[in-house]
């Protein structure tokens, strides 16, 4: 594997500091769980559609929210390098680039695939569809990959932390509050709502649009990426 993406992996899956927000992220989804149980164990009356959708939307914006937190250093992991570290390093661009790629797809991949059985056994309880689960899945990597690549690029961009984190919220305010007041014909943007649909409708050809079009604001994150590390070993950075 890239050495650049092994090092993150080994940070955010290893740490101490990752293996926390792993367990956290679990104990949100097994919150939801406890909404499953049959009802003389004191369930709530939540319709199953409603249920799905509170889990998938968590998800969604749980995992979008890790892997930019813990690219741009608002999570700090032990272990893992941020752009200014890599470009002193010999390590081509290349390199660190499509390493920040991978770790950042690879980490979206993980925390869908650790949630999934609680989502599943809820599902189950409930006897409700599962496919809406695995469909999910085609937006929450790729946006969480874009999130993630985006992250990267800020950890080295702006070096105060508060203008960072503040650049960081504002990413996720966009991607999930601005699309949201968007027009109703452009529905298929915010996540929320794709994510509304698969649960209630079922598979729609907008899935493969929108994961098409966050894979490729994840490649505008990477030529930012590129660029920056340009800049930062020719010493322009700031200019």
């Amino acid at each position: 594997m890239n050495a650049v993406a092994r090092g993150d992996l080994y940070a955010r899956l290893g740490s101490a500091r990752g293996l926390r927000v792993q367990t956290v992220y679990l104990a949100v989804c097994s919150a939801f769980l406890l909404l499953s149980l049959p009802p003389e164990l004191g369930r709530l009356d939540v319709r199953d559609a409603n249920l799905l959708l509170a889990f998938l939307a968590v998800q969604v914006v749980a995992v979008t929210y890790l892997c930019s937190a813990t690219a741009s250093a608002e999570i700090a992991l032990e272990g893992e390098k941020g752009l200014p570290d890599l470009a002193l390093s010999a390590f081509p661009t290349a390199v660190i680039v499509s390493g920040k790629v991978v770790s950042s797809a690879l980490y979206a991949i993980y925390l869908v695939l650790i949630a999934m059985p609680l989502f599943v056994l809820a599902a189950a309880l409930r006897g409700a569809p599962v496919a809406p689960i695995g469909l999910s899945a085609g937006l929450v990597v790729p946006l969480g990959t874009a999130a993630g690549v985006w992250g990267t690029w800020l950890g080295g961009r702006l070096a105060s932390d508060f203008t960072r984190s503040l650049a960081h919220w504002v990413l996720l305010v966009v991607a999930f509050g601005g699309t949201a007041l968007l027009p109703a014909a452009w529905w298929p943007l915010n996540p929320i709502r794709l994510i509304d649909r698969l649960v209630r409708d079922g598979p729609t050809p907008w899935l493969a649009a929108v994961a098409a079009g966050w894979a490729a604001v994840a490649a505008a994150g990477a030529w930012l990426c590129a660029r920056y590390l340009g800049y930062a070993r020719a010493g322009e950075v700031g200019a």
